[in-house]
């Protein structure tokens, strides 16, 4: 704590030390367990009740700090637990099994999940996520030997015994986790990969160097030219409300504009603010490196972000949340446009590609509210049922009587079966899939049921970390779709499976 009598040169002089935890399942494990130590472990009045829920709290320490290597797929946001963490639920542990006469678990769940781990946790899909993560461990069925960690048999609670024999239990299990130990699919690897990979293509880029030698070897000054050259040749022109048809901006009986046509209308005028800065950007990127103009801060960096296939700041500023190169950033960018333009040509879409807009979130409330004028029922008692239809875009020919059909999705950390037509695990090698065609059917609140139903979060990008916008939810969560599901939900919770609105690719 903040002293006023503790010398300031002593800190200034000082070494700065930090007790980050090991790395790995199994040196995270034995440090818990080893700081417990031999007395304290041998002192609560129900010794196997303690020392097996001990051993299931050490697993879960380990396990939610190892999740975080594999990025979004593991939490939202990378927390930085710590050892007080795991030391005050250990005390409470103890305190709750000396003073119960029962082993209270539905409070050990939700002290250790929500309050001493969950008051760090910022995100509320990751709150979810610990406590099913916790769920599965903190249970009477691990008073059974053999009760199984995860879904490997290698990992379960070991029979209650001295410390010793428990640390020697540990020092057994493999030095390489399969992400099953975390919850987590196989395929989790190569997201984990993957990222390894890009951190080590963006310090190589960065230590690279900007000046190419050679007759032949074209400069970056050309490379660039060429680039903004070509791109401005494909980008369209802006969208032109006066070309509108009839029915996009059609008026209700009441006599106001449709709510899907306030929101294509404000779709296209942010379209159109980032045309226009992209029009302008690369004309004056072309002018700055021919000289006839002075190369600002904001060109200077678009210079860059050329050269390293980036999309420039100066446009990520006006445009949406896409982690996608600049090629397929800009093909991307064109087929978002070809579809709202579409929309403002010919009319409302038998289906809506949901990846295209900037604000999907408004999509959805410009549907139900729609819904809700047509059959006056408050907007506020009506909430959309997930529909998976048998089918992919292609084979949608008309609308759906209530409601909309929305395609475009892909699913991370698990696939749809269109068999059982439930949500299954994903195939090995296989990251993300085709989500088929969902039809968005707004019904009553009170008619919603909810059994056997996963409630899936959908995302704009695979980040799905956002910022928290003035309505208290993040700039990249989209909505929960109830998907049907032959497992209890807090499995795929422990998957990390979510909808999102595009690859990275």
């Amino acid at each position: 704590m903040p002293s006023t009598a503790f010398p300031v040169p002593v800190l200034q002089g000082g070494l700065k030390l930090t007790n980050e935890p090991p790395k790995g399942l199994k040196a995270n494990m034995t440090r818990s367990l080893t700081d417990i130590g031999e007395a304290r472990y041998e002192q609560c009045t129900k010794p196997r009740e303690y020392k097996k829920l001990l051993f299931a709290l050490s697993y879960f320490h380990a396990a939610i700090l190892e999740r975080r290597k594999y990025g979004a797929i593991g939490w939202n946001i990378a927390y930085e637990w710590m050892n007080s963490d795991f030391n005050t639920s250990e005390m409470n542990l103890m305190l709750y099994l000396d003073q119960q006469p029962e082993v209270p678990y539905i409070a050990l769940n939700y002290l250790i999940a929500q309050v001493n781990y969950g008051g760090r946790v910022t995100d509320d899909k990751d709150i979810r996520c610990i406590k099913a993560m916790l769920k599965n461990l903190m249970r009477s069925e691990i008073m059974q030997d053999g009760y199984k960690l995860s879904k490997l048999d290698t990992y379960y609670a070991p029979p209650e015994g001295s410390l010793t024999e428990a640390l020697n239990y540990i020092a057994s299990l493999p030095l390489d986790e399969d992400p099953e130990v975390f919850g987590l699919h196989t395929n989790a690897n190569i997201a984990f990969e993957i990222k390894t990979v890009n951190y080590f293509v963006d310090t190589v880029l960065l230590m690279q160097p900007r000046a190419s030698g050679g007759k032949v070897v074209k400069t970056p000054e050309e490379i660039v030219t060429e680039l903004a050259v070509e791109l401005g040749k494909q980008l369209p022109g802006n969208l032109n409300f006066d070309k509108a048809h009839e029915i996009t901006f059609e008026l209700t009986p009441e006599g106001v504009e449709n709510s899907l046509g306030v929101f294509v209308r404000q779709e296209i005028e942010r379209f159109n603010v980032l045309l226009i800065r992209i029009r302008k950007t690369l004309v004056d990127l072309e002018k700055a490196i021919a000289g006839t103009v002075v190369m600002s801060t904001d060109l200077e960096m678009m210079f860059q972000s050329f050269i390293d296939n980036k999309v420039p700041l100066i446009w990520e500023k006006v445009g949406y949340p896409c982690l996608k190169p600049l090629g397929s950033w800009f093909k991307d960018l064109i087929q978002r446009i070809e579809v709202v333009g579409d929309w403002l040509y010919n009319g409302p879409p038998i289906s809506y590609w949901t990846p295209a807009f900037f604000f999907p979130q408004g999509f959805n409330t410009a549907a139900m509210q729609s819904y809700a004028r047509a059959t006056t029922t408050a907007i506020d008692t009506l909430v959309f049922r997930t529909n998976v239809m048998p089918c992919f875009n292609k084979d949608i020919k008309e609308r759906p009587e209530t409601g909309v059909y929305v395609y475009g999705l892909y699913m991370q950390g698990a696939r749809w079966d269109s068999t059982k037509k439930c949500v299954d695990d994903s195939q090995v090698g296989v990251v993300i899939v085709e989500f088929p065609v969902v039809w968005l059917e707004p019904i009553l609140e009170e008619d919603l049921k909810t059994d056997k139903q996963f409630t899936c979060p959908l995302y704009k990008t695979s980040v799905r970390a956002g910022e928290l916008s003035t309505t208290g939810h993040s700039t990249n969560f989209v909505q929960y779709m109830s998907i049907p599901t032959d497992r209890d939900q807090d499995y795929w919770i422990r998957r990390g499976t979510a909808l999102l609105c595009m690859t990275d690719y």
